[in-house]
């Protein structure tokens, strides 16, 4: 009887042994007979069942989840304080399947080894299933785009309280609070959330913001109503396109409000010098000569600023005397404009409260440039700017220049300058005595002589003899009185 039983027992042994090879062997059958790997069964992807597919049939399956993932703009929620919210697409924002490589890991899963080895493999895999992770990687550069494209036009300047004067008083405008995104901050804070935290579901991201509180109030801006500095000059005669300059530049210039410590720059207001800001053809200093220029005269509009804001005891920053002498400032006393050079005049408002400047032109044609503030200045001190002249540089001999182009009798003369080197001095007086006296600049002003460049073409051998003649002298007035001879009509003849 126990002889039956192990005779039994051997034989269930050799069964099961024969099934397990005719298993391994269909097994190997199965794989043998694939020309192309598959995915193993129990193999998932995200929880999708990628058995039995092929690499270019499972890339095609990941790109299609994470193409939709990505095209999906109802997840990503981008906000901009309480002011504006958008929701891009991932792919909007350079989302990409980065983590590729993982198509060469799960094809191996069952595929790899002898062919007990894969058997063996391929029923692990069915007992207990393998499921990857697709990573999404995300960039900067693609989000700051966004960013800047987006949201950028919500930034809201800062607004701050200003005065303006009107009827001879002083009226508050109250400032805003300036909004603006920080758009490298922002993308750095959004990259790295959606590199390490999104786990793919809806989420709001805020923007980082910067604040900026306007400057001042009504309290501070409620005292300044002191005049601190007052200087007037006259353009009278001035041609038509000088006043159009000088009536351009004093509107620019009008009605600016400086806080402590912030600094006037002339050209940031006025400039450009173009006929597009109002600008018209007039007449300026180039290479020591009297040129026609866009904006010619608006240096009288920074002079008469000059001048007034001395009086104010403001801290001048930047300041250069113009080439040659002007003549509706005192020597010294005025200040220069060059854009393409970079000379720009410049003050900074040293003051504890705000300074208001204010600039005009009357019906007389002077100019007015007051500045208004809060007078601290003890009663009965008084300032006086005084010139000094040191040195008085004659022009020399008239220039004649000639041109066989220009007609004989036409004259083009330009006035002499004569030369100066001075200073200018910022007397303190109390009750009318002295206290002090302090250099404020030494200018330097070129002498030029009088130029003329007289035409020489004609004809007649005779007429250009005398010209040659005439012009040898070396003296204009000479050469004028020639020309005047040889254009007078012939004397009439009585018989």
């Amino acid at each position: 009887m126990n002889l039956m039983k192990y005779y039994k027992s051997l034989l269930l042994t050799a069964v099961s042994m024969l099934c397990v090879v005719f298993m391994v062997q269909k097994e190997a059958l199965v794989i043998s007979a694939k020309t192309e790997p598959v995915v193993a069964k129990g193999v998932y992807v995200e929880d999708m069942d990628l058995s039995g597919m092929t690499k270019a049939q499972a890339r095609t399956t990941i790109e299609n989840y994470v193409y939709k993932l990505l095209e999906d703009n109802t997840l990503l929620h981008l906000q901009f304080e309480d002011v504006a919210e958008h929701q891009p697409s991932g792919a909007v924002l350079g989302g990409q399947w980065t983590n590729t490589d993982m198509l060469d890991e799960l094809m191996v899963l069952g595929n790899q080894g002898h062919v007990v080895d894969r058997y063996k493999s391929r029923k692990a895999l069915e007992r207990e299933p393998v499921n990857y992770e697709v990573e999404i990687g995300f960039s900067k550069e693609p989000i700051v785009s966004y960013i800047e494209k987006t949201f950028t036009p919500y930034n809201q300047e800062v607004r701050n309280y200003t005065l303006t004067r009107k009827e001879n008083a002083f009226e508050i405008v109250e400032g805003a609070i300036g909004y603006e995104v920080d758009v490298e901050r922002s993308a750095q804070d959004i990259t790295d959330y959606l590199n390490k935290e999104w786990d793919r579901t809806k989420v709001f991201l805020p923007l980082s913001i910067a604040v900026v509180e306007p400057k001042g109030s009504v309290e501070e801006l409620s005292q300044v109503k002191d005049l601190i500095g007052t200087f007037t000059s006259t353009f009278a005669g001035a041609t038509s396109e000088k006043v159009t300059n000088i009536s351009n530049g004093a509107k620019l210039i009008d009605g600016i409000t400086m806080y402590p410590d912030e600094e006037f720059s002339f050209d940031a207001y006025a400039a450009p010098y173009t006929v597009a800001n109002g600008y018209a053809m007039g007449k300026s200093y180039s290479g020591g000569k009297l040129v026609d220029d866009v904006g010619g005269g608006i240096c009288q509009v920074s002079s008469t600023l000059y001048n007034a804001a001395l009086r104010a005891e403001l801290e001048i920053t930047m300041r250069y005397n113009h080439s040659m002498i002007v003549g509706y400032v005192p020597i010294s006393s005025d200040a220069t404009l060059a854009e393409t050079s970079g000379k720009d005049f410049r003050f900074k408002n040293n003051q504890e409260v705000p300074v208001y400047i204010e600039s005009y032109i009357t019906k007389d044609h002077k100019l007015v440039v007051n500045v208004y503030g809060k007078e601290t200045r003890p009663a009965g001190r008084t300032v006086e700017y005084v010139s000094e002249t040191l040195e008085v540089i004659n022009p020399g001999p008239d220039v004649i220049r000639t041109d066989g182009t220009l007609p004989v009798g036409e004259v083009q003369v330009s006035s002499a300058y004569t030369g100066y080197k001075a200073k200018l001095w910022k007397v303190v007086k109390i009750d009318g005595v002295e206290k002090s006296r302090e250099l404020v600049n030494t200018s330097n002003y070129r002498a030029v002589a009088r130029m003329a460049t007289v035409g020489m073409y004609t004809t007649d051998p005779a007429v250009l003899e005398k010209m040659n003649a005439a012009v040898a002298t070396g003296n204009i007035d000479h050469v004028q009185n020639v020309v005047a001879a040889i254009l007078a009509p012939p004397a009439e003849s009585y018989e």
